[in-house]
């Protein structure tokens, strides 16, 4: 018999991540492929029908043990209400406004679920932590930017547009410089992978990214740029008073990342006495499964709320 699996994707400016998610959250075939050998102009197709074949000979490779019933995707982009449509992608050409779940199932044949890349992140940590429905919830991954989820109820928070959680576009007065977005001043022109690399390749020339913290962790410069991270952070705490502050992301997981500093003045901005006395902080554990394997989680329960709705409706028909 056949293992019933979601085909989980976490789509990446970088990287595509892909494997099989069974109901138990194992993972099965994890891949790594590199995202240029299926942008746009490859084999002369669009971004979109490279990354459809790609998931076609994926499912045909292992159809023999494992039954596909949906295909669960995060990308690095703004996604609709209605979680069908891509609206805006602005590290990969060809994914602006394209209505991927109707095309992938159209290709594929079975149900296709889509998300923000953080938020399959964020579903994978809040079942790793045993966060539940009666708790509030934030979730902040820094990387290239500044990725964010809120969650409230038992749900990730979407907004009236889908596009719920961009905090990493809060504006800042004072800053100069126009965001990856379009807007002027987001925090994330200084609170953010990017601006790091800018920074290290200006002020500490002698010294490769990855090991900038173990070097320079105690710097003004550095610790600034610390500080400037921790004011989403806390900006949210003292509007949500969450339960749980889960942290991650690249930055956070380099090497000798200065985890006390940053604590110190998450601490410093959020409000006295509470919520700043009573914060639980967590981190994401550092692994490239993490995405694919939170795509599978939110396929599954997806899949049974679906199930469920038809349900309800055929009794109420």
């Amino acid at each position: 018999m056949r293992i019933q699996c979601i085909l989980g994707m976490d789509i990446g400016g970088t990287n595509v991540r892909a494997g099989l998610v069974d109901k138990e959250n194992n993972l099965y075939h994890f891949r790594i492929i590199n995202t240029q050998s299926i942008r746009e102009g490859v084999n002369g197709k669009s971004f979109v029908e490279n990354l459809s074949d790609r998931m076609e000979t994926y499912i045909e490779t292992y159809e023999s043990q494992f039954e596909v019933v949906g295909v669960s995707v995060g990308f690095p982009s703004t996604i609709d209400k209605s979680r069908r449509v891509v609206l805006s992608t602005p590290n990969i050409q060809g994914l602006d406004n394209v209505p991927i779940a109707d095309i992938l199932e159209k290709r594929l044949g079975v149900p296709v679920y889509v998300n923000r890349d953080v938020n399959m992140l964020f579903y994978r940590d809040l079942r790793q932590f045993h966060i539940d429905g009666s708790c509030i919830a934030l979730g902040c991954y820094i990387g290239t930017g500044f990725g964010n989820a809120i969650y409230v109820k038992g749900e990730i928070l979407l907004g009236k547009n889908g596009v719920a959680g961009e905090l990493g576009h809060i504006p800042m007065v004072g800053q100069r410089g126009r965001c990856g977005c379009g807007n002027e001043a987001c925090i994330e022109i200084r609170a953010s992978g990017r601006y790091l690399e800018s920074l290290v390749a200006k002020e500490f020339p002698d010294v490769e990214i990855g090991k900038v913290f173990t070097k320079y962790a105690d710097h003004p410069l550095i610790e600034e740029f610390i500080e400037y991270l921790s004011i989403p952070i806390a900006t949210e705490i003292n509007i949500f008073d969450p339960d749980y502050v889960v942290l991650g992301g690249g930055i956070l997981q380099m090497e000798n990342f200065p985890v006390d500093t940053l604590e110190k003045y998450i601490v410093r901005h959020s409000r006295k006495p509470y919520p700043a006395e009573n914060l639980v902080l967590l981190y994401s554990e550092a692994a490239q499964e993490n995405g694919v394997v939170g795509a599978g989680i939110y396929g599954f329960a997806a899949r049974e709320q679906e199930n469920k709705d038809s349900a309800y409706r055929q009794k109420r028909a």
